[in-house]
């Protein structure tokens, strides 16, 4: 027992100081009486813990004191071919890691945590990695994945905020959730052709990502994929891409221009801003754009949800007559506008439409508006005053007058605090529009009521109806009565 204790101290030294190879001998001589060889048992080595699996052995854990870790091919006679779910989790020192030749796959949170680590050196063996693989690898600088991967796990190198360059390999076909969420030192990336999907939030917050070129096999993007890019200049939305997500480039503050391919059928170009739906929907305004003052085109009639976010430049937009919708978060944080006129033909301003508009101090809204969403002028300390159409029955939760609280309720929880001299006029009726319809009510009660006496008149009783019948048929006898005393008198006259 003393022995293996001496040797399982020898092969901890090793690996610490980033040995390469472990002797065999010393291996198979710390491995005996530790595992039976069943499927699922596990048994540990002084540096790894090691579970039987289908094909051989999986790698389960991790002394979590290593600096340096060379994973060995094998162990008791049997390949190492897999490395299990959170492994390595919370071997907050190590810094490097070289993964053994047979492993086939990576599991879930494997490395998730390693905060020190800067390096992984992966086999071309691997074919599958998963979820949160690297996630929190704050250190990581490189990686080099393996030619054999399908897919990029979702949330793979979440917040591996060093990381710098990636490239996707060949036949992936799907980028997934976060995968490279909040990779802020993230300045190059290659996306090969075969790719179709990029999910959620796939790139967001790659502060330092200058270039979102896409292969022309991309179809669809997820909601927020490039949102918090500041380094994106412009985007070319090629002509397969069908399906762009909400707030896929809120917070791009440098982004000046989009471009659309020809050929495609759902979006298209003019003077850098995207549209889509013939035209009728502006979906992506630029919002480092330079611009103070934009028109917004006749025949649009929906702004689309976040469309000018952070379009912190524009001082005046112009709407159509055409316009209907103003979508979710549609101006949200465009502080330099100053003022908001909507045409007649607006109908509803949805939730955080002009939300932290900090320097909006004047609103019209036309008689035709039905609704405002929650939040839709929340925090714009500049205006003061609003009139509400008599026709717009909903009204959101803080959507006037609000700024951001400075006070607690009973739970401790700030709430929101109304702006002082603020001014909320109209809502719901008006007393002139209540008049109109006592009056119209009235009126029409009269006609009812003489509509009634009018068809009761016409309406008789049926003793009524036999009055008239009798009074009906009266003279038809009394004409029959004297025909017949008539032909009587004639026929005596005859016969004298």
């Amino acid at each position: 027992m003393k022995l293996k204790q001496i040797a399982a101290g020898v092969i901890a030294g090793l690996l610490l100081t980033g040995s390469a190879m472990l002797p065999a001998a010393a291996i198979s001589l710390d491995n005996q009486n530790q595992g039976n060889g069943e499927i699922g048992s596990t048994y540990e080595d002084g540096m790894f813990v090691y579970k039987y699996v289908e094909g051989g052995v999986e790698l389960s854990g991790v002394n979590p004191t290593a600096l340096a870790v060379t994973l060995p091919d094998e162990t008791d006679g049997r390949r190492i071919v897999s490395i299990g779910d959170s492994a390595f989790y919370g071997c907050s020192s190590i810094e490097s890691v070289k993964i053994g030749k047979n492993v086939r796959s990576i599991g879930v949170s494997a490395f998730e945590g390693c905060e020190s680590l800067k390096s992984v050196q992966i086999p071309e063996s691997v074919t599958s990695l998963g979820k949160d693989v690297f996630s929190g690898c704050i250190s990581l600088k490189t990686l080099e994945l393996p030619s054999g991967i399908k897919e990029i796990p979702e949330g793979m190198c979440y917040t591996c905020a060093q990381l710098e360059s990636i490239r996707i390999p060949d036949g992936v076909t799907d980028i997934g959730t976060e995968a490279f969420y909040n990779c802020w030192m993230l300045s190059d990336v290659t996306i090969p052709e075969g790719v179709e999907h990029l999910g959620n939030y796939a790139f967001a917050f790659c502060g330092n990502l200058t270039d979102a070129s896409l292969p022309s096999t991309v179809r669809s993007l997820g909601s927020g994929v490039y949102c918090g890019c500041e380094g994106l200049t412009s985007f070319t939305i090629g002509k397969n891409l069908e399906d762009i997500g909400t707030l896929d480039f809120i917070g791009c503050k440098n982004l000046t221009s989009y471009a659309v391919e020809p050929g495609n059928k759902i979006y298209t170009e003019k003077d850098g801003v995207v549209y889509k739906a013939g035209n009728s929907v502006l979906f992506a305004y630029p919002a480092g754009n330079p611009a103070e003052e934009f028109s917004i085109p006749e025949g649009v009639t929906t702004i689309y949800d976040g469309a000018f976010f952070a379009a912190e430049h524009l001082k005046e937009v112009t709407f159509p007559s055409t316009i209907h919708y103003i979508g979710s978060g549609a101006f949200e944080y465009c502080t330099g506008l100053r003022s908001v006129v909507l045409p007649e033909g607006t109908e509803i301003i949805y939730d955080n439409a002009f939300s932290d508009c900090t320097s909006l101090s004047s609103v019209k809204l036309p008689e035709t508006l039905k609704g405002v969403g929650n939040y839709a002028f929340y925090t714009c300390p500049s205006l003061k005053e609003v009139r509400i159409p008599a026709r717009c029955d909903t009204v959101g939760a803080y959507a006037f007058g609000y700024e951001d609280g400075t006070e607690t309720d009973e739970n401790g929880n700030p709430v929101p605090v109304k702006i002082s001299g603020f001014q909320q006029h109209g809502g719901g009726i008006s007393k002139g529009m209540t008049i109109a319809i006592i009056v119209t009510v009235i009126a029409v009660g009269v006609i009812i009521l003489l509509l009634v006496h009018i068809i009761r008149k016409t309406q008789l009783t049926k003793e009524e109806h036999e009055v008239l019948r009798d009074a009906d048929e009266a003279p038809y006898e009394s004409m029959a009565g004297n025909s017949g005393e008539e032909e009587t008198t004639d026929t005596k006259e005859e016969a004298e």
